[in-house]
């Protein structure tokens, strides 16, 4: 996917497990008080714009999670922490992603998230992982019980105990506590120059008073069982509807796709003629080879939109692109140039595998809407079902949102290693140091490659060649001026002066340019390496289960009802 270190956290198979061992310890109390204040923001938090995080508190330990809309589990690393468990079993599950995977016993602990507090709950203790590179300690999965954990326990305990403990924390309030409205609200903050971190509104059972007419939205209800997909009616580029294929979802009306609403899938993926469609109404954006994805000149955008309920959501310009650092050899010298990469990125997953819905609205689009997530009148405890259902508000005002782009913009640049022309950008070899030998799986076919990078590596040019050297290179001044030919002003045109990208570090950039063969892996998978034995807290990050389920059949087990 690139240089850009994305997320794709967890679009959960609906009962992908393994159960091993001997039964015991099972929690017989499944009468769970649940505690909590109502409409009060917990708050998700961001550094980098491409992670967002909720603090909480597990057995008397602090964890920071990944909040993730696409999947229901709960899975920390433990490792060197001491949890009080409120119960514990040989129930050992495996949750498999396209890049690596997570095992270990599910337990039970209290569990706090903001006031909130169950005091005892389902998740599973990972022991080992493989494969998988973040910052935090696990994922918190906010969507429904379709999950490893939940068909862990149905198979070796019974639909009814799992319909009783083998809930998420986001289901064990609404099912436990029937004053609660049982609706989620989400709003992913945006970092800039002055705020390196970015805390967002996370609400249970309530909405933000800023915008509490979202209760006045159209409602989106879910299409099939399993996630939070909603029908797209179409999408605008530059007040242009684009005309989408017909939707790998029959159940939806004629026209329609079905997005998916992932607050763990930092890059939105769309069918590949949608986002080309997108970029190349750039002037100067170009394909990369090398990283599957458009460059874009950084100070060029466009307005994208999304119908969803007749309702038109713009994603703000600064969302369509993120500008990253990259060494490149120019003449045998390696020199720093930034460019800015396309957020919204083609579709990859295998539909054999990845069924139920056409494209992603990941965070580069939710970060546009204000969004409330509701369970309607589901509830297992009282055998109710009703359809759950998304109320979008957009938070971008159309009319000062260019305006917002080249202020903001501009001071990402400011002081920054100089920006390239995507077209020469293309042409250069990346700096690479170190060597690398991966064993990388397509998340696509899933069969095992081998790559392997050396010392020389270099990217791939447009018609995917590879050079070792460049001749005719511009000099470091050369391409520092490259950045001063637009003179007119236009959307496409306005430039910026040259000044620093403190985005570096613990923020936008983590890291700079990775091996082209690890950057692979990160995107396409790994899921043939072994499982290795957790060696730190730092958790790696989940790419996306492989589904093989039939996208428009009832779940096996009924999750809301018995």
């Amino acid at each position: 996917m690139g240089f850009l270190h994305f997320y794709r956290a967890a679009i959960l198979l609906p009962f992908l497990f393994h159960v091993s061992s001997s039964v015991y310890g099972q929690t017989t109390n499944a009468t769970f008080d649940v505690t909590g204040h109502p409409s009060a923001n917990i708050g998700v938090a961001t550094g980098d714009d491409t992670l967002y995080t909720v603090d909480i508190t597990l057995g008397g330990q602090n964890f920071t999670v990944l909040l993730d809309t696409g999947s229901s589990d709960l899975w920390i690393n433990t490792q060197g922490r001491d949890i009080k468990l409120t119960n514990s079993t040989s129930l050992n599950t495996t949750e498999v992603y396209g890049l690596g995977a997570v095992q270990g016993d599910i337990a039970f602990a209290e569990l706090k998230v903001g006031d909130y507090v169950v005091p005892s709950q389902i998740f599973l203790n990972a022991t080992q992982i493989a494969n998988i590179t973040t910052l935090v300690d696990g994922y918190m999965g906010i969507s429904f019980d379709v999950g490893s954990i939940f068909g862990t326990v149905f198979q070796a305990w019974g639909n009814e105990s799992a319909q009783t403990l083998g809930r998420s924390f986001i289901t064990n309030l609404f099912a436990q506590n029937a004053s609660l409205p049982n609706n989620f609200d989400l709003q992913l903050g945006r970092t800039n120059m002055l705020n390196e971190t970015s805390t967002g509104t996370f609400i249970i059972g309530g909405h933000s008073s800023q915008f509490g007419d979202v209760t006045d939205a159209p409602k989106l209800p879910r299409v099939g069982n399993a996630r939070w997909t909603v029908a797209l009616d179409k999408m605008k580029i530059n007040g242009e509807a684009f005309s989408f294929n017909k939707s790998s979802v029959s159940s939806v009306p004629e026209g329609s796709l079905v997005a998916l609403l992932d607050s763990g899938f930092s890059i939105p993926q769309l069918p590949p003629a949608a986002v080309d469609a997108i970029y190349t109404s750039i002037p100067g954006a170009v394909f990369w080879q090398t990283g599957n994805s458009y460059i874009v000149p950084c100070n060029s955008t466009a307005m994208v939109s999304f119908v969803l309920g007749g309702e038109e959501f713009f994603v703000h310009p600064l969302d369509l692109t993120l500008p990253a650092t990259a060494p490149i050899v120019i003449n045998g010298t390696v020199t720093d140039v930034t460019v800015c990469q396309a957020t919204y990125q083609y579709f990859d997953l295998d539909p054999t595998n990845f069924a139920g819905f056409d494209l992603v609205l990941g965070d580069a689009f939710l970060r546009s809407v204000y969004a409330s997530f509701d369970y309607n009148d589901t509830n297992p405890m009282t055998n109710t079902t009703g359809t759950p259902f998304v109320q979008l508000l957009s938070s971008v005002d159309v009319y000062t949102a260019l305006d917002e782009f080249y202020e903001n913009r501009g001071e990402a640049l400011s002081a920054a290693p100089p920006t390239i022309e995507p077209a020469q950008f293309i042409q250069f070899p990346l700096a690479i140091s170190g060597a690398s030998t991966t064993n990388s799986t397509s998340s696509q076919d899933n069969t095992p490659t081998n790559s392997t990078s050396s010392p020389n590596s270099v990217s791939t040019n447009s018609t995917g060649s590879q050079n070792s050297s460049v001749s005719g290179a511009l000099s470091e001044a050369e391409v520092r001026a490259s950045t001063d030919s637009a003179s007119d002003g236009s959307l496409s045109n306005k430039t910026f002066k040259v000044a620093a990208l403190a985005l570096l570090g613990a923020n936008l950039f983590i890291g700079s340019i990775l091996l082209i063969a690890v950057l692979t892996m990160c995107v396409r998978g790994m899921k043939g390496r072994p499982v290795t034995n957790v060696g730190s807290r730092y958790v790696p990050v989940r790419f996306k289960d492989a589904e093989n389920v039939d996208p428009e059949a009832e779940p096996v087990v009924p999750r809301y009802s018995d």
